[in-house]
């Protein structure tokens, strides 16, 4: 496409609309400069100075800071803009029969997609790739459909990270503002019961924030594993909750019985001491639950960790190594 000409302004706007249309996650100037500074420290102080008038990009370097800004808020696994179909001739070709299966699959691509593009679909229409991936078997079977897959796979991951294109991944209904997970108490989640996908794949590609998020939203994450754990989540009203964070039922709940679990939540960066450990303890026996459980964002003291199995306390803990875990199970699989 060659260059594109923006001033300061027109570049900042156009960075975060992309990211909050391919993305569905709004940044505002200020993160999109830090972001950024890990791909062009340079172009970050720039972007952040009154005093720039404007720039000129190469097409090509525009895309490779939207791919990289995409990277950094979790919606990609990779921020490289190398055509993954490149990527997969380098890994097939020395091997003869895998390059052979790999020659057949993008004749077979070629051939699908022209077909199809010369038909009069209406815009916005999602082709069926029945028709290639089948073509894709014979003679290669289950090599040439594992190949057709990663082919289409690159392919939509290509239009989705362009910023040329209304192609993404997901077509989200809504916007969230990224700083919402660090401001705000609400729990309200378009895409997730109480906390949403989206703050979810940030946190997995920036697991360093799990202890910066708000302390509702550290709630609303633990929930959200249970809840997709097939469990029935109660969460508390975030204040005057006497301890009691969440309360989980298994999914078939009779209205009279006491809760399964009570969930203390700690974001906090000191470790959890024997003093809360006593307190879950005694709201577990207060609660008539079978067990309680303390999720942190940091740590059990040892001498926590020692009385809790030396009384056998019915208590389990899940310290930030098991947040990781979860946050890393929960996120989307992407293209």
């Amino acid at each position: 496409m060659g260059h594109v000409h923006l001033s300061r302004q027109s570049a900042v706007d156009f960075f975060t609309e992309t990211v909050g249309y391919k993305a569905g996650v709004v940044i505002d100037a200020k993160r999109l400069a830090k972001m950024i500074s890990s791909y062009d420290e340079e172009l970050a102080v720039q972007l952040h100075d009154p005093n720039r008038l404007g720039f000129r990009f190469h097409s090509s370097e525009v895309q490779g800071i939207v791919a990289h800004l995409l990277f950094k808020v979790g919606n990609i696994d990779d921020p490289s803009t190398a055509l993954r179909t490149i990527q997969l001739y380098h890994k097939v070709k020395n091997s003869p029969f895998d390059l052979a299966c790999y020659k057949h699959v993008m004749e077979c691509y070629t051939k699908y997609i022209s077909e199809e593009l010369r038909k009069p679909y209406p815009p916005g229409t999602e082709l069926d790739p029945e028709k290639f991936m089948r073509a894709s078997m014979d003679p290669f079977g289950r090599t040439g459909l594992d190949m057709a897959v990663e082919v289409l796979k690159g392919i939509n991951h290509q239009l989705h990270i362009s910023p040329w294109g209304e192609i993404r991944s997901t077509n989200w209904t809504d916007a969230i503002e990224l700083e919402s997970l660090f401001s705000s108490e609400d729990l309200t989640a378009q895409y997730g019961r109480f906390f949403d996908q989206r703050f979810i794949d940030y946190l997995e590609a920036n697991f360093d924030q799990i202890g910066n998020i708000h302390w509702r939203k550290f709630e609303g994450l633990t929930g959200e594993y249970f809840d997709r754990e097939g469990f029935i989540v109660d969460v508390g009203p975030g204040r005057n909750d006497d301890g009691i964070d969440l309360r989980i039922y298994p999914a078939e709940r009779r209205d009279d019985a006491p809760p399964l679990m009570i969930v203390q939540c700690k974001r906090q960066k000191d470790k959890i001491g024997k003093a809360l450990i006593k307190s879950v303890y005694a709201d577990v026996l207060h609660e008539r639950a079978d067990s309680g459980l303390v999720v942190t964002s940091s740590l059990i003291s040892p001498g926590a960790e020692m009385m809790r199995t030396a009384r056998s306390y019915p208590i389990e803990t899940a310290d930030r190594d098991t947040l990781r875990e979860w946050v890393s199970k929960m996120k989307v699989e992407r293209l």
